[in-house]
């Protein structure tokens, strides 16, 4: 059994899906209008309300996809390192790798877990803007200025400049992006917890090292040997907490490529034909949502 199946179980599927999809993916290049200078042409005109919903519903599903591809390869190479520290029998490495993986996953299901779910049922007003169509009454059941938060989400996520709206960027403690993952891994902050005591100074980041049955009470000899046995013991009280971890990494990035599959500005991932959405929480809601 490889060591990424023997690690993540069911998700290890995920990294092929990843894999096959970022050569085709990182073909696609991303503009972004600086704010001061949108607001800029705005002021003068430059721009007619159809400029400004065009430029508007693609910087949003740019952003989007940027979210979703960064989400992914991020995913990706923690799980690598977790792998490689693995293979290595190295127990710090392997806990601080871990550790990347479940603030990742955190941090992708915080910014990311509404847009899927937005963009697709929005998804024929956001066309609609794309093809800079002049609809009055649909400009007034859909404009792009009431939803903040989405934007503001994914702005939060990318970190990005060219913001639309004033929003506040500092990133959240890392252990409230940890705790969204508890309803998939029950006990997650206290893992989260045990593994940055494993890479900070702390009784945790050496105790490992000891051997405290050196035949004679009250005595100790080193042995740094024992990272295999540590490692063995986090899985062991955490089994399914890897696997869960990846799976809250992608999902919701999966889902949202799906979704910017019906407009038609990025390059199309035949793979994501091949999954089956209805085993993805939200996926057959979001596929009802595409019906045209």
């Amino acid at each position: 059994m490889s060591t990424t199946k023997k690690l993540f179980g069911e998700a290890a599927f995920y990294f092929d899906v990843i894999d096959t999809i970022a050569p085709i993916a990182l073909n696609h290049e991303y503009t972004f209008i600086p704010n001061e200078l949108f607001v800029e042409w705005t002021k003068r005109g430059k721009f007619n309300p159809e400029d400004v919903n065009f430029i508007l519903a693609l910087e949003l599903i740019d952003k989007a996809h940027l979210a979703a591809i960064t989400a992914l390869i991020r995913a990706k190479r923690w799980a690598d390192a977790t792998c490689l520290m693995y293979d290595n029998n190295n127990f710090v490495g392997w806990a601080a790798s871990v550790r990347g993986l479940l603030e990742s996953a955190g941090d992708s299901v915080d910014a990311l877990l509404d847009i899927p779910s937005f963009l697709a049922e929005h998804h024929r007003a956001i066309r609609r803007r794309l093809a800079k169509e002049e609809n009055e009454e649909a400009n007034k059941a859909f404009n792009l200025y009431l939803y903040p938060d989405i934007e503001a989400a994914l702005d939060h996520f990318v970190h990005a400049r060219w913001m639309r709206t004033k929003h506040n960027l500092k990133a959240k403690e890392n252990a409230v992006y940890v705790g969204t993952l508890e309803c998939a891994i029950p006990g997650v902050l206290k893992l989260y917890h045990q593994l940055c005591a494993v890479c900070h100074p702390s009784k945790e980041s050496v105790e490992y090292l000891y051997d405290s049955n050196a035949g004679h009470e009250g005595r100790l000899k080193l042995a740094p040997t024992n990272d295999a046995k540590a490692i063995a013991a986090i899985c062991t009280a955490y089994p399914a907490a890897l696997q869960n971890a990846v799976m809250m990494s992608c999902n919701m990035p999966l889902l949202i490529l799906r979704v910017l599959h019906k407009f038609g500005y990025h390059p199309k991932l035949e793979i994501l034909k091949k999954l089956d959405w209805k085993k993805i929480k939200m996926g057959a809601e979001i596929e009802c949502f595409l019906k045209d």
